[in-house]
């Protein structure tokens, strides 16, 4: 009797496809993955794509999992379809799944405009947003100022005096697409006008006078009464780094009521800039 003789059998079982992919919508740039799912096998899968419309595919390298991922996507993806080759060898004949369609839709184009980019103390301007294809919601907006957050939601924003520098929104549209706009930048209108305001005031106010930069200056502010007693002061260096009119804060809470005279002086130039204050109860 001869020795006993262990022969090993695989046991391959055909391929019976349980789901096929599914269509898929994404915004340009975005990514999204296929998938299949099926018994049977050992299975090898072979991704295939048709940029045709269905009339011819081709395989896809490297696409040999049961899942399939696209990153990067691009408006020229707009259309392909896909769909997977399944063999379990040496089973006869390959499993093919249905289709399934790429759609990618375009990002917003969004544009922000303002009647005036320069404006004075006092005075405001409105920044508005547009998109398209539209905002997904009227709150579907967010800003940034010199590159950082600020609130808002909706596609407008105030700016005023303290609130110059370079401005973005940024829209969700209706597809769920994201995009940001061009940058605006709103800015001082020169004057040498002296601001001084709110004027009557109860006391708290505050004073500003146009810095046209870049040399350094250094201000001085003093409040007189209307006698020529001096009864504040205070010093200010402007720079390229501070807003072109720097708010100069005062209070005269303590004093009576009254009219009283704000004098700027330029340290540097000797140039003086003199207005009046009433102080009421």
């Amino acid at each position: 009797t001869s020795a006993i003789t262990t022969v090993p059998v695989t046991v391959v079982n055909p391929v019976v496809l349980v789901t096929s992919p599914v269509n898929r919508i994404v915004c340009v740039g975005g990514s999204t993955s296929y998938s299949v799912t099926a018994t049977g096998g050992p299975i090898t899968y072979q991704w295939q794509v048709s940029v045709d419309v269905g009339l011819t595919y081709n395989n896809i390298s490297g696409a040999t999992a049961a899942t399939l991922n696209l990153t990067g996507i691009t408006q020229s993806m707009n259309g392909n379809r896909y769909r997977c080759v399944l063999n379990a060898a040496p089973c006869v004949g390959a499993t093919t799944s249905a289709a399934a369609t790429l759609t990618v839709n375009a990002l917003p184009t969004v544009t922000i405009s303002s009647p005036d980019l320069l404006i004075t103390p006092g005075q405001t301007t409105t920044i508005t947003a547009t998109s398209s294809p539209a905002a997904a919601t009227a709150n579907s907006w967010t800003w940034t100022l010199d590159g950082s957050s600020i609130s808002g939601t909706t596609n407008t924003q105030v700016v005023g005096v303290d609130g110059f520098g370079s401005y973005q929104a940024r829209v969700t549209d209706i597809n769920g697409c994201v995009n940001t706009s061009n940058t605006l930048v709103i800015g001082a209108e020169a004057s040498d006008r002296l601001w001084i305001y709110p004027n009557p005031s109860e006391g708290a106010f505050q004073v500003r006078l146009y810095y046209s930069g870049p040399v350094t200056e250094k201000r001085v502010v003093s409040i007189f009464k209307s006698n020529g007693q001096l009864v504040g002061s205070k010093e200010f260096t402007l720079d390229n780094v501070v807003s072109p009119y720097l708010r100069m804060d005062f209070d005269l809470s303590s004093l009576g009521a009254g009219t009283y005279v704000v004098k700027v002086h330029n340290t540097f130039t000797n140039k003086i800039v003199s207005g009046l204050v009433v102080i009421q109860r």
